[in-house]
């Protein structure tokens, strides 16, 4: 299988994903007054556009998907709203825009996973060298993650209360937990994998913030929480990697 980027996948999902998620949006919101079922449909969009890419493309496709959501989200973001839809006119804040494309492209990563499991079976990284990625242990991460920063959580609201500007600590302090065993825990080199755990991981977070906290988030806190996200996440891998490397010359 050929590890290498992709470039007809890249392209085929920024077309694929357009067509489709501007067109669920569509469908549904012009159905609908308010934004629950529209916004659903127009994720399922993301997911059957990471599924396709998955499931018709020779090799393994996960940056391809993943980076054709992103441009897919940023065409949504600008020409959705200007559609003036009525099952999306009670979403009028940018950011929350944003956290809600944010979800589309953490769900086009899971589309297409499972396109590759269609596809391919069960990807076993011991007998496949050529594929350097593995998605067992970014679902792994995010799960850790999660679970690390809501226990911190837990204890910081004990002892400050509901002060929004405090949960910053725990997610990224569960993130760098989160990228330690990651690359610890792992076989071979998953630094990627951290970093992916830390994004979703970090949207998964910022949605239920959200919802349960703050009554809006600005546009700047988002893209700067998710891009230390990854990189805290990464950092986390890479000590984690450090960590087993010492192990194994040490057994």
């Amino acid at each position: 299988m050929n590890s290498g980027f992709n470039v007809r996948a890249l392209l085929v999902s920024i077309v694929v994903g357009t067509i489709v998620v501007l067109l669920f949006s569509w469908a549904s919101g012009s159905q609908f007054d308010k934004a629950l079922f529209p916004v659903l449909a127009m994720l399922s969009g993301f997911i059957i556009t990471g599924f396709i890419i998955g499931i018709i493309t020779k090799g393994v496709t996960i940056i391809e998907p993943g980076l054709g959501s992103i441009i897919v989200a940023s065409i949504t973001y600008f020409v959705l709203p200007s559609l003036q839809i009525n099952g999306f006119n009670d979403i009028t804040q940018d950011s929350d825009w944003i956290i809600i494309l944010m979800n589309g492209v953490v769900l086009t990563f899971l589309g297409a996973w499972l396109g590759e499991m269609f596809q391919h079976g069960e990807i076993q990284m011991e007998e496949n060298k050529s594929i350097s990625f593995n998605w067992s242990w970014v679902f792994a991460g995010t799960v850790f993650g999660f679970l690390v920063s809501i226990i911190i959580a837990v204890i910081v609201n004990l002892i400050v209360g509901d002060e929004p500007f405090y949960f910053i600590i725990p997610f990224f302090v569960g993130l760098f937990f989160t990228g330690i065993m990651v690359g610890l825990k792992s076989p071979g080199i998953t630094i990627k994998e951290a970093g992916l755990s830390g994004f979703i991981t970090i949207t998964i977070l910022t949605s239920v913030v959200r919802l349960t906290l703050v009554t809006e988030i600005e546009f700047e806190y988002i893209f700067l929480g998710l891009v230390l996200g990854y990189i805290v996440a990464m950092l986390g891998g890479i000590v984690g990697e450090k960590m087993q490397s010492r192990k194994e010359k040490t057994a």
